[in-house]
């Protein structure tokens, strides 16, 4: 049984490739996605690897580690970690604009389901706003938005090759609860904030991922590979996704209950700004910028 919760926001500052493996298809290396609605995730078996992992580098008592993640592999039998980790759903995905360089786009379903996780984990005061209707040829944005575009006395939103008709709303209500979970040094919410329809948001998060082709040299011929050509799906840079820990009793190692788990794991995480996740570390990918409550 699950004592404790803690909130995760991961706002991704480089490409983030969490990958689901390979497939027969343009892409031959996919990022990981709901089977349901195509959105983009990260498993919870990725982010806790990548939790251990930070906890593994900075030489953490081993009788903590076993405690919160449970002990090592050949030793799995003998006692869980501590920690349920959530798949980290996304929040905002951030689109090319005609102005303001790039917005953060969200949906109704996404904001309906963030609630929901938010009174799952007991954070009513994040779960605490409205969510708007938006049909698929709107674009609902806050007063002061640097988005929009007055054209033929009708003022658009254009993102990508996409002309939105901008319809400015009360939206106060959700930029405070995404800045709660939303690391420090993100300050321009409220002046890119976009929700689009859930049509529209699933094209973008299906279409507007980056592909980039990867390819490995035959160093003694100084030409690529046979086999060495590859396409990569990365999750783009400045997308904001969430996920819930759930903390129950420890059944082994050093702490003893779900409150010293809860503590040891949240003052780890508030030291750290930064946390790696998924494949391509050497090449600088994978950096996430993180806050917990």
């Amino acid at each position: 049984m699950y004592e404790k919760t803690l909130v995760l926001g991961l706002y991704s500052i480089t490409p983030v490739h969490a990958g689901s493996g390979a497939e027969l298809s343009v892409v031959d290396l996919p990022i990981q996605r709901e089977r349901h609605t195509g959105f983009p995730t990260i498993w919870g078996q990725s982010l806790k690897g990548a939790l251990r992992s930070a906890f593994e580098r900075e030489g953490k008592n081993k009788g903590v580690i076993y405690s919160i993640f449970g002990p090592d592999t050949d030793k799995a039998s003998e006692h869980a970690g501590a920690i349920s980790v959530g798949d980290a759903r996304i929040l905002l995905f951030p689109v090319r604009s005609a102005r303001g360089v790039f917005a953060y786009v969200t949906c109704p379903m996404v904001l309906k389901r963030f609630r929901r996780d938010m009174e799952f984990a007991g954070r009513n005061d994040i779960a605490n706003f409205e969510v708007p209707s938006v049909e698929d040829k709107e674009a609902v944005v806050p007063q002061g938005s640097i988005l929009t575009i007055n054209r033929n006395n009708e003022t658009l939103v254009v993102l990508e090759d996409l002309l939105l008709t901008a319809k400015e709303n009360e939206l106060s209500q959700i930029i405070n609860a995404i800045e709660k979970i939303i690391p420090d040094g993100v300050d321009d919410l409220g002046k890119r904030l976009v929700v689009v329809s859930d049509n529209v948001f699933t094209a973008f998060v299906k279409f507007s991922t980056e592909i980039l082709a990867r390819i490995a040299i035959d160093q003694s011929r100084g030409t690529v590979k046979e086999g060495g050509l590859w396409y990569e799906e990365f999750l783009p840079a400045d997308t904001l996704l969430y996920s819930i820990i759930a903390i129950s009793k420890p059944k082994g190692g050093s702490l003893n209950d779900a409150e010293a788990v809860k503590s040891e794991l949240q003052g780890f995480l508030e030291s750290k700004t930064y946390l790696q996740v998924g494949g391509d570390e050497t090449v600088g990918k994978g950096f996430m910028k993180i806050k917990v409550l």
